[in-house]
């Protein structure tokens, strides 16, 4: 546990130096409040944008605060997995090609500790920035929309921060089996993209799988009902996490060689 600790503030304070506690933050906040902003101005931009007969008038339904919440994350799901896998994919790469390793490695280490850390780490920025990123869009959509129950957005929160958690861990289940920054990137967002488009080549299957999360958290916010499968899809995700780290502690200790 010591040595963990040690690994941990160690990856904080990386993480400090190269600012990624500030960018990851700023960037996941920034694409949450535009959605609903967005939103509520799009009347006005259209009336104003000069691609409209004259006389013709712009009349655009008024949607929920469900609904602006629930597209909302919707973008989040396109652009900010994608962000998750480039803030991760250098974390083991990166020590790895410089002989960070090496000296590190000169102490007696686990591969767990080493691992879980770095794990650790990540999970803890990325789900703070998704949480004040999430507060702030559920802010902005009661003052612009209809209010959104605590009790949706909370459901909803729990169960996107799974899918959060699950591109971490593929990314950084990637970068101990291969040596380029690029190819980590590649194709982690190849494996999260199959996974999500399981839903539509396979939607019985994909019913109990990770692909159905951005389904159901989406659905919450709309209907505030939860999907009979909710149990069986947190249950596979968390699965397939821990499966993950799994097999990340031992392809790491079999692919670093000293």
């Amino acid at each position: 546990m010591i040595k963990f600790n040690a690994l941990f503030r160690k990856e904080w304070l990386e993480a400090w130096r190269d600012k990624k506690v500030i960018w990851l933050p700023a960037v996941i906040l920034l694409m949450t409040i535009l959605q609903p902003i967005t939103l509520y101005f799009m009347p006005a931009i259209l009336e104003n944008s000069n691609s409209l007969p004259d006389g013709a008038v712009m009349k655009l339904p008024i949607p929920s605060g469900g609904e602006v919440l629930a597209s909302t994350l919707s973008q989040l799901h396109t652009i900010g997995t994608a962000i998750i896998v480039l803030a991760c994919m250098n974390v083991i790469v990166q020590e790895r090609n410089t002989g960070a390793l090496m000296q590190l490695f000169t102490r007696p280490l686990s591969s767990a500790a080493y691992i879980f850390s770095k794990w650790t780490m990540l999970v803890l920025l990325h789900l703070l920035a998704f949480s004040l990123s999430y507060g702030i869009a559920w802010y902005y959509t009661n003052n612009l929309f209809t209010d959104v129950p605590f009790t949706s957005v909370w459901k909803s929160y729990m169960i996107y921060c799974l899918w959060i958690v699950l591109v971490i861990t593929v990314t950084l289940f990637m970068g101990t089996i291969l040596r380029r920054s690029g190819g980590v990137a590649g194709i982690s967002i190849l494996i999260i993209a199959s996974i999500a488009l399981l839903s539509t080549i396979l939607p019985d299957t994909a019913a109990y799988l990770p692909s159905n999360i951005l389904t159901l958290a989406t659905d919450i916010l709309k209907t505030d009902n939860t999907n009979m499968h909710t149990g069986i899809i947190v249950t596979t995700t968390l699965f397939f996490i821990v499966v993950l780290l799994i097999g990340m502690i031992k392809q790491f200790s079999r692919s670093v060689k000293f």
